[in-house]
């Protein structure tokens, strides 16, 4: 009896696992990921600052100090940035690789029913008004925490951890190296 019970249970599983494969493979269920990928993290990706990230690229590269003392090597880093490296992330953020690795996780955790819900919703007016905001939001979001990350090191936080990083490795270190 407990084996008949065990099978069963397999059998049931195994039958949910692919009813979830052929679902996911479905005509419809595609079509609402691809629209919900365009809504969310296709949104996401279009609203990247490309010349943004290329010029930040330039100012670091410009920084060195072989840029700042030869002014041919700063002409091509500039040339550099504008053109390769722009080109060279634009077409990774838009790559079918990218898109298709995305895609990949959404297929993981999203069932027809949850894409259909979401759907639903951004098509009422309080959704389009939604999704309208929430795209805003996080576009902010996005620059409040590029513009924390470079401030990082001022908090008071990252100072605690600076202090304490020297006091708890700093005597290891000099351990390690009267050791040699």
């Amino acid at each position: 009896m407990p084996n008949k019970t065990i099978s069963t249970l397999a059998a049931l599983a195994l039958a949910a696992v692919l009813g979830n494969a052929q679902a996911a493979n479905s005509p419809k269920y595609e079509a609402a990921l691809e629209r919900y990928y365009d809504l969310t993290y296709g949104h996401q990706i279009e609203q990247l600052g490309i010349d943004e990230l290329s010029e930040k690229f330039r100012e670091g590269a410009m920084s060195k100090p072989e840029a700042k003392a030869c002014p041919a090597l700063g002409q091509a880093i500039d040339d550099f940035s504008k053109n390769e490296f722009r080109k060279a992330i634009t077409d990774y953020f838009h790559s079918p690789e990218l898109k298709a690795q995305i895609v990949a996780a959404m297929r993981k955790q999203l069932t027809e029913a949850d894409l259909n819900a979401y759907l639903a919703f951004v098509d009422t007016p309080a959704g389009k008004s939604y999704l309208a905001h929430s795209q805003a939001s996080h576009v902010e979001v996005e620059k409040a925490i590029a513009e924390m990350t470079e401030k990082m090191d001022q908090s008071p936080a990252f100072k605690t951890m600076m202090t304490d990083m020297v006091a708890k490795l700093v005597p290891v270190m000099m351990t390690c190296n009267a050791k040699k």
